[in-house]
Protein backbone atom coordinates (compact mmCIF):
# COMPACT_ATOMS: atom_id res chain seq x y z
CA UNK A 1 0.00 0.00 0.00
CA UNK A 2 3.00 2.48 0.90
CA UNK A 3 4.38 1.26 -2.38
CA UNK A 4 1.06 2.61 -4.53
CA UNK A 5 1.31 5.58 -2.63
CA UNK A 6 4.63 6.32 -2.90
CA UNK A 7 4.53 5.70 -6.94
CA UNK A 8 1.24 7.64 -6.93
CA UNK A 9 3.09 10.25 -5.56
CA UNK A 10 6.21 10.23 -7.76
CA UNK A 11 3.46 9.98 -10.82
CA UNK A 12 1.44 13.19 -9.98
CA UNK A 13 4.79 15.34 -9.49
CA UNK A 14 6.13 14.24 -12.60
CA UNK A 15 2.93 14.85 -13.86
CA UNK A 16 2.79 18.60 -12.07
CA UNK A 17 6.99 18.75 -13.47
CA UNK A 18 6.14 18.30 -17.00
CA UNK A 19 3.15 20.53 -16.94
CA UNK A 20 4.98 23.44 -15.86
CA UNK A 21 7.54 22.36 -18.66
CA UNK A 22 5.59 22.78 -21.12
CA UNK A 23 3.53 26.43 -19.99
CA UNK A 24 7.56 27.69 -19.65
CA UNK A 25 8.48 26.05 -23.40
CA UNK A 26 5.22 27.82 -24.53
CA UNK A 27 5.94 31.26 -22.99
CA UNK A 28 9.18 31.43 -24.47
CA UNK A 29 8.03 30.24 -28.05
CA UNK A 30 5.16 32.78 -27.97
CA UNK A 31 7.66 35.59 -26.46
CA UNK A 32 9.90 34.82 -29.47
CA UNK A 33 7.27 34.96 -31.82
CA UNK A 34 6.26 38.31 -30.81
CA UNK A 35 9.58 39.26 -30.66
CA UNK A 36 10.33 38.15 -34.38
CA UNK A 37 6.99 39.62 -35.63
CA UNK A 38 7.66 43.41 -33.96
CA UNK A 39 10.82 43.26 -35.24
CA UNK A 40 10.22 42.20 -38.80
CA UNK A 41 7.22 45.36 -38.78
CA UNK A 42 9.56 47.89 -36.91
CA UNK A 43 11.38 49.10 -39.92
CA UNK A 44 13.11 52.68 -39.45
CA UNK A 45 10.55 54.90 -41.78
CA UNK A 46 13.31 56.66 -43.63
CA UNK A 47 14.54 60.76 -43.37
CA UNK A 48 12.33 63.14 -45.26
CA UNK A 49 13.76 65.59 -47.30
CA UNK A 50 11.33 68.14 -46.51
CA UNK A 51 13.11 71.36 -44.17
CA UNK A 52 16.02 72.37 -43.54
CA UNK A 53 17.58 70.53 -41.20
CA UNK A 54 21.88 72.41 -41.02
CA UNK A 55 22.87 69.99 -37.98
CA UNK A 56 21.17 66.54 -39.44
CA UNK A 57 19.06 66.35 -36.24
CA UNK A 58 15.94 65.70 -37.47
CA UNK A 59 14.35 63.22 -38.65
CA UNK A 60 10.95 64.46 -40.79
CA UNK A 61 7.73 62.41 -41.31
CA UNK A 62 4.30 63.27 -43.06
CA UNK A 63 1.08 62.33 -41.57
CA UNK A 64 -1.85 60.61 -43.14
CA UNK A 65 -2.98 62.87 -46.15
CA UNK A 66 -6.32 63.37 -45.12
CA UNK A 67 -9.04 65.18 -47.96
CA UNK A 68 -11.18 68.57 -47.07
CA UNK A 69 -14.31 67.48 -47.72
CA UNK A 70 -15.53 66.79 -51.27
CA UNK A 71 -12.71 69.22 -52.83
CA UNK A 72 -9.69 68.61 -54.84
CA UNK A 73 -7.28 69.88 -51.11
CA UNK A 74 -5.52 67.36 -49.35
CA UNK A 75 -3.48 68.44 -46.01
CA UNK A 76 -0.35 66.23 -44.62
CA UNK A 77 1.09 67.36 -41.07
CA UNK A 78 4.67 67.70 -40.85
CA UNK A 79 6.23 66.09 -37.85
CA UNK A 80 9.59 65.50 -36.18
CA UNK A 81 10.38 61.78 -34.21
CA UNK A 82 13.60 64.09 -32.77
CA UNK A 83 12.60 63.88 -28.68
CA UNK A 84 13.62 67.90 -28.83
CA UNK A 85 14.58 70.60 -31.29
CA UNK A 86 16.49 73.81 -30.16
CA UNK A 87 14.40 76.85 -31.28
CA UNK A 88 16.24 78.77 -34.08
CA UNK A 89 18.13 81.73 -33.73
CA UNK A 90 15.15 83.32 -35.62
CA UNK A 91 12.47 82.34 -33.39
CA UNK A 92 14.45 83.05 -30.42
CA UNK A 93 14.45 86.94 -31.96
CA UNK A 94 10.84 86.81 -33.12
CA UNK A 95 10.35 86.13 -29.27
CA UNK A 96 12.65 88.90 -28.02
CA UNK A 97 15.09 86.26 -27.47
CA UNK A 98 13.78 85.39 -23.65
CA UNK A 99 13.34 82.03 -23.87
CA UNK A 100 15.62 79.00 -25.11
CA UNK A 101 12.60 77.32 -26.50
CA UNK A 102 12.75 73.47 -27.28
CA UNK A 103 10.08 71.64 -29.01
CA UNK A 104 8.17 68.31 -27.46
CA UNK A 105 7.97 64.98 -29.59
CA UNK A 106 5.42 63.93 -31.89
CA UNK A 107 3.86 67.23 -32.61
CA UNK A 108 3.20 68.90 -35.98
CA UNK A 109 5.11 72.15 -37.05
CA UNK A 110 3.77 72.57 -40.22
CA UNK A 111 1.04 71.34 -42.78
CA UNK A 112 1.29 70.71 -46.10
CA UNK A 113 -1.37 71.74 -48.54
CA UNK A 114 -1.98 69.61 -51.81
CA UNK A 115 -4.61 70.59 -54.34
CA UNK A 116 -5.39 67.34 -56.22
CA UNK A 117 -6.75 68.67 -59.35
CA UNK A 118 -3.33 71.33 -60.23
CA UNK A 119 -0.38 69.14 -58.40
CA UNK A 120 0.15 72.40 -56.77
CA UNK A 121 1.92 71.94 -53.26
CA UNK A 122 2.31 74.79 -50.61
CA UNK A 123 3.43 74.90 -46.74
CA UNK A 124 1.05 76.99 -44.45
CA UNK A 125 4.36 78.56 -42.43
CA UNK A 126 7.92 79.22 -43.91
CA UNK A 127 9.62 77.46 -41.03
CA UNK A 128 8.88 74.63 -38.34
CA UNK A 129 9.54 76.87 -35.36
CA UNK A 130 6.04 76.49 -34.28
CA UNK A 131 4.09 73.54 -32.63
CA UNK A 132 0.21 73.34 -34.30
CA UNK A 133 -1.17 70.99 -31.76
CA UNK A 134 -4.52 71.23 -33.17
CA UNK A 135 -6.09 71.50 -37.01
CA UNK A 136 -9.64 71.07 -37.64
CA UNK A 137 -11.37 71.38 -40.97
CA UNK A 138 -14.25 73.61 -40.57
CA UNK A 139 -17.10 72.27 -42.12
CA UNK A 140 -20.65 74.31 -43.16
CA UNK A 141 -22.29 71.26 -41.39
CA UNK A 142 -20.57 70.23 -38.16
CA UNK A 143 -21.79 66.22 -38.37
CA UNK A 144 -20.75 66.25 -42.14
CA UNK A 145 -17.55 66.01 -43.38
CA UNK A 146 -18.67 66.14 -46.67
CA UNK A 147 -20.33 68.56 -46.42
CA UNK A 148 -18.44 72.18 -47.99
CA UNK A 149 -15.66 73.39 -46.07
CA UNK A 150 -15.10 77.34 -45.08
CA UNK A 151 -12.15 76.89 -43.75
CA UNK A 152 -9.14 75.61 -41.53
CA UNK A 153 -8.85 76.21 -37.63
CA UNK A 154 -5.89 76.05 -35.81
CA UNK A 155 -4.15 75.96 -32.27
CA UNK A 156 -0.39 76.99 -32.30
CA UNK A 157 2.41 77.43 -29.86
CA UNK A 158 5.15 79.65 -30.91
CA UNK A 159 5.73 81.59 -27.42
CA UNK A 160 7.74 79.75 -24.08
CA UNK A 161 5.15 81.34 -22.24
CA UNK A 162 5.19 79.24 -18.69
CA UNK A 163 9.16 79.97 -19.28
CA UNK A 164 9.79 75.98 -18.15
CA UNK A 165 12.35 75.73 -21.79
CA UNK A 166 9.31 73.25 -23.88
CA UNK A 167 7.29 74.91 -26.28
CA UNK A 168 4.15 72.40 -24.90
CA UNK A 169 0.61 72.36 -24.46
CA UNK A 170 1.90 74.14 -21.17
CA UNK A 171 1.96 77.15 -22.78
CA UNK A 172 -0.28 79.62 -24.04
CA UNK A 173 -1.79 78.90 -27.73
CA UNK A 174 -2.69 81.39 -30.70
CA UNK A 175 -6.61 80.19 -32.17
CA UNK A 176 -5.88 80.91 -36.55
CA UNK A 177 -7.99 80.52 -39.29
CA UNK A 178 -6.64 79.89 -43.04
CA UNK A 179 -8.61 79.30 -46.44
CA UNK A 180 -8.74 75.49 -47.34
CA UNK A 181 -5.88 75.76 -49.33
CA UNK A 182 -3.82 77.16 -46.19
CA UNK A 183 -3.74 81.06 -47.66
CA UNK A 184 -5.08 83.84 -45.84
CA UNK A 185 -3.45 82.83 -42.48
CA UNK A 186 -4.81 84.91 -39.83
CA UNK A 187 -4.11 85.21 -35.89
CA UNK A 188 -7.88 85.40 -34.30
CA UNK A 189 -7.29 84.98 -30.71
CA UNK A 190 -4.01 85.29 -28.38
CA UNK A 191 -3.45 84.28 -24.85
CA UNK A 192 -6.65 82.74 -24.00
CA UNK A 193 -7.14 80.34 -21.62
CA UNK A 194 -8.95 77.67 -22.99
CA UNK A 195 -11.32 77.57 -25.84
CA UNK A 196 -14.86 75.83 -24.96
CA UNK A 197 -16.69 75.71 -28.07
CA UNK A 198 -16.40 77.08 -31.98
CA UNK A 199 -18.25 75.75 -34.77
CA UNK A 200 -19.70 77.50 -37.92
CA UNK A 201 -23.33 78.88 -37.80
CA UNK A 202 -26.16 78.91 -40.23
CA UNK A 203 -25.00 82.78 -41.85
CA UNK A 204 -21.44 81.13 -42.22
CA UNK A 205 -19.80 83.01 -39.55
CA UNK A 206 -17.93 81.42 -36.96
CA UNK A 207 -19.30 80.95 -33.26
CA UNK A 208 -16.70 80.73 -30.28
CA UNK A 209 -16.86 80.63 -26.61
CA UNK A 210 -13.56 80.90 -24.73
CA UNK A 211 -12.12 81.43 -21.21
CA UNK A 212 -9.45 84.12 -20.73
CA UNK A 213 -8.41 85.13 -17.41
CA UNK A 214 -11.47 83.45 -15.53
CA UNK A 215 -13.91 85.53 -17.95
CA UNK A 216 -16.04 83.78 -20.49
CA UNK A 217 -15.87 85.47 -23.82
CA UNK A 218 -18.31 84.80 -27.04
CA UNK A 219 -17.43 85.55 -30.35
CA UNK A 220 -18.41 85.94 -33.81
CA UNK A 221 -15.57 86.06 -36.67
CA UNK A 222 -16.43 86.79 -40.51
CA UNK A 223 -15.29 83.36 -42.27
CA UNK A 224 -14.39 85.45 -45.25
CA UNK A 225 -12.16 87.69 -43.86
CA UNK A 226 -11.50 86.43 -40.46
CA UNK A 227 -12.17 89.34 -38.88
CA UNK A 228 -14.13 89.66 -35.73
CA UNK A 229 -17.60 90.20 -36.36
CA UNK A 230 -18.92 90.44 -32.34
CA UNK A 231 -17.16 89.80 -28.98
CA UNK A 232 -18.48 90.56 -25.62
CA UNK A 233 -18.06 88.89 -22.01
CA UNK A 234 -21.27 86.59 -20.84
CA UNK A 235 -22.81 88.31 -18.36
CA UNK A 236 -22.77 87.19 -14.58
CA UNK A 237 -25.90 86.13 -12.44
CA UNK A 238 -26.74 88.45 -9.74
Amino acid sequence: MNSDKFFKWVWNLNGIILLVGVLIATALISVQLVTTVFNDNDVEPPALNLADDKNEEEKWRLGYPRRVGETDFYYIELESEKLTVEASIQAEAEVRAMFSSKYKPTRSKNVMFINGKTNYANWLFDTTDQLITDISPLYLSEFDSQSKAAGFAYHVIKNDTNNDGLLSNEDKSTFALSKIDGSGYSEVLTGFDRILEYAVNEQGNLFMLFIDNADVFSMLVDLTTFKVIDKRQLPKVG
